[in-house]
């Protein structure tokens, strides 16, 4: 790839302009749609109101717009439909025009900074152009973030303050603030303009009209020249939750450090494209890894008080979860993205404990950005995060960070999920599921839940093993062995193969669909909506689908009822899965039964694809053998990259709900680099494994500085004789202290 992302990454939209766009920074984001516009959004978590400009944990503007006014005319010509959108990894342009004018507005989103920068850069070619004049509308929407009333934060009235110099320069701002808060949006321009008026006298009417209680302003730049047929305005807008004094002190600091910003972002950006660089054969595969490591990247949110971590999309999940977050911890790692998943995981386990005082071990499942939990956490979570911890140590060798977070792991599968969780001591824990459904959410035995469990019990006694907690060790390899065997033979339906998704006897099945009302107070659902009515006519035909199957069962033995969500797939995903079973449940889940031309449905009866789902069917197949169709699927996940966003694969494929994603990066990079590329380390014990399994018609694959542990190392993969025993020839470049097992 070239070393100058801004022209080597670049994605361009021409066509759909509606679609939304993120321009992003740990601090700030702003969204709107590709034409340039800031549509209110279609409902959300803060209902009409996740578009805008955000510096969480709370909202600064709703938008901004830019008209021109050409010489002797009074009409303002608003820019309200670019012609072009590009997202480039460290900022988005729009591109307009107007007659003989060509018109580029570039956003750009400093890291590190509560603030970013607008520049409006207006080109011609005429040999004597006369001047213009601009109208610079902002519109100001200050409010909390989505739960911002469990801390005491309540939005009030905003009103714009007009006219205030700064220091010495040509700037000069409107503030806008809440009137019941301390909540402040500046925003300055690199050139004083002739006026500015607000509206509260209804002195002028803007180009939009948002919902909320904002305030709009204008700045007017009248008869603005061209100097070698270019005009450059720059706008800097910066939030502080202190003081209108803290904010002008940011915008200062976006005049002055315009230049150093920008290039301190690009170089930053510049060594996460080349740190563990994957090149395959597959052009648009490389692109699709590329572009996972920069959305991943736009996700951050750094929140004073609360940490950082990566959240799990845009628009709609700006702030963090467990489980969205524990599957994107190996692509993440893959990319080299290590202090991320480290402060993500941190982020995670302070908050699960000081949420859960008194179930230790449990992990949150969603915290906002006021540091408010909405839910205390899901069975699955538990297990996840183990994995997520252990996953961290093997890539990083981190041994302290692993010496930190071990006892809480040991608390979540011990304590937690087969002591609080596992009433009946039969290895299963009881509780919900990573499927969202009144079925997998009614408190009994969930497959996912279960083959995680497993899965973690490994990974634990690997963990206790190094640290030398002995007690653990033959402890959790007993259990895990236990259920292991257990979701092989109880779990397995051999007539269907496939997985049974709940395990649960006759009399509680029966009891738990009597009590999916109170279940739905629970989990802040409506029982009177026409939607939950839908979810309890489904739930109860699941269930019902089985009572051939069960008719002459007792009613207090546990008992497999297939559902046919998905997650039938866990066993095989982590492993435990028997050959025969694996390659009979991967070949059904591979019919149109399970899968379209996107991807994977959410279930038969819910033709949604997901790239999670689909993802993790790609890497299953991958870990399973089936290396063509993992291809396959990673391919299909490759190829809808920027088919909505410039950049993005969205969270339901190919167009809908969130369209930046993280863990869209789970299936394209993971089966790459695990199973095509053979790469698994485990650095925590000094080594590092590569064999490899390449597509049919890749001859050769290489990453380029890949980050494991402290080292970076280059590894080449190439074909060699297909009839030989060693069939690739491997080379690793820059071999730290760790030993290559190939």
């Amino acid at each position: 790839m070239s070393k100058d992302i801004t022209m080597s990454l670049v994605q361009e939209k021409r066509h759909n302009l509606s679609d939304p766009i993120a321009t992003c920074g740990d601090r700030v984001y702003v969204i709107g749609s590709q034409n340039g516009l800031f549509p209110d959004s279609w409902g959300g978590h803060v209902p009409h109101e996740m578009n805008g400009v955000w510096a969480h944990p709370i909202k600064l503007l709703d938008g901004y717009w830019f008209g021109v006014i050409a010489p002797d005319s009074q009409t303002v010509h608003w820019l309200t439909e670019a012609s072009a959108c590009r997202a480039y990894p460290t900022y988005s342009e729009f591109d307009y025009r107007l007659g003989p004018l060509r018109i580029t507005r570039r956003d750009f989103v400093p890291d590190g900074i509560e603030g970013l920068i607008v520049t409006l850069t207006v080109a011609t070619d005429m040999a004597k152009p006369e001047s213009i004049s601009v109208v610079a509308h902002f519109q100001s929407d200050l409010r909390p973030v989505w739960l911002g009333e469990r801390t005491n934060m309540h939005n009030g009235p905003d009103e714009a303050i007009l006219g205030m110099s700064i220091s010495r320069s040509r700037m000069c701002n409107i503030t806008f603030r809440d009137m019941l808060n301390k909540w402040y949006c500046v925003v300055a321009s690199n050139k004083r303009p002739d006026s500015i008026s607000r509206n509260h006298a209804m002195s002028f009417t803007g180009p939009a009209t948002t919902d909320g209680n904002g305030a709009q302003a204008q700045m007017h730049f009248k008869q603005c020249e061209f100097e070698a047929g270019r005009m450059v305005l720059t706008f800097f807008i910066a939030g502080s939750m202190e003081s209108p004094k803290a904010a002008v002190q940011t915008t200062k600091r976006l005049y002055t450090k315009h230049a150093a910003l920008f290039a301190a972002k690009q170089a930053a950006y510049q060594q996460l494209i080349d740190t563990s660089q994957i090149i395959t054969p597959d052009a648009q595969l490389n692109l699709a890894i590329a572009w996972s490591k920069i959305a991943t990247q736009w996700l951050v949110r750094s929140v004073p008080g609360i940490g950082t971590g990566v959240g799990a999309g845009l628009p709609e999940y700006p702030w963090w979860f467990g489980i969205d977050t524990h599957y994107a911890v190996l692509p993440m790692l893959q990319s080299g993205q290590f202090e991320l998943v480290r402060e993500t995981l941190l982020l995670l386990q302070r908050a699960s404990l000081r949420q859960n005082p008194d179930e230790p071990g449990r992990v949150i499942h969603e915290i906002s950005s006021n540091g408010a939990v909405f839910n205390e956490g899901n069975a699955v979570e538990a297990a996840t995060h183990v994995r997520a911890v252990h996953q961290y140590w093997q890539w990083s060798g981190d041994d302290a960070l692993l010496r930190e977070l071990y006892p809480f792991c040991k608390q979540a599968i011990l304590d937690y999920l087969l002591g609080r969780c596992d009433a009946d001591g039969d290895l299963c824990p009881s509780g919900r599921s990573i499927i969202e459904t009144l079925d997998m959410h009614s408190g009994v035995e969930c497959i996912d839940v279960a083959a995680y469990t497993c899965e973690a019990l490994t990974r634990l006694a690997d963990m206790a093993d190094f640290l030398g907690d002995t007690a653990v060790i033959t402890q959790c390899r007993e259990k895990a062995a236990a259920l292991a065997k257990r979701i092989q033979t109880e779990w397995w339906l051999p007539d269907e193969g496939l997985f049974a998704d709940v395990r649960a006897s006759k009399r509680e099945i029966r009891e738990r669909l009597a009590e999916l009302e109170d279940a739905a107070v629970k989990l802040n659902r409506d029982p009177s909506s026409d939607d939950f009515r839908r979810q309890v006519i489904q739930s109860q035909a699941l269930f019902a689908a089985n009572n051939i199957r069960h008719l002459a069962a007792p009613d207090d033995i546990d008992l497999p009822w297939l559902l046919r969500h998905w997650v039938t797939m866990c066993p095989a995903e982590v492993g435990i899965a028997l050959p025969d079973q694996a390659q009979r449940l991967l070949d059904r889940l591979q019919t149109p039964e399970f899968c379209g031309s996107w991807g994977m449905y959410l279930h038969p009866e819910r033709p949604d694809s997901m790239s999670i789902n689909t993802g993790l069917l790609a890497l299953t197949l991958a870990r399973n053998g089936r290396t063509e169709d993992a291809y396959r699927w990673v391919r299909t996940l490759a190829a809808q990259l920027s088919y909505r966003t410039p950049g993005a694969i969205c969270e339901g494929l190919p167009d809908q709900w969130c369209f930046v994603q993280l863990w869209s990066n789970l299936g394209v990079t993971s089966p790459t680099v695990e199973s095509f590329l053979g790469i698994v380390p485990d650095i925590g014990r000094k080594r590092l494994f590569v064999r490899p399994n390449l597509p049919q018609d890749w001859q050769e694959a290489e990453v380029r500085q890949l980050r494991v542990g402290s080292q970076l190392i280059d590894i080449h993969i190439r074909r060699t004789d297909e009839t030989a025993h060693n069939r690739y020839a491997i080379t690793v470049t820059g071999q730290g202290d760790f030993e290559v097992m190939l």
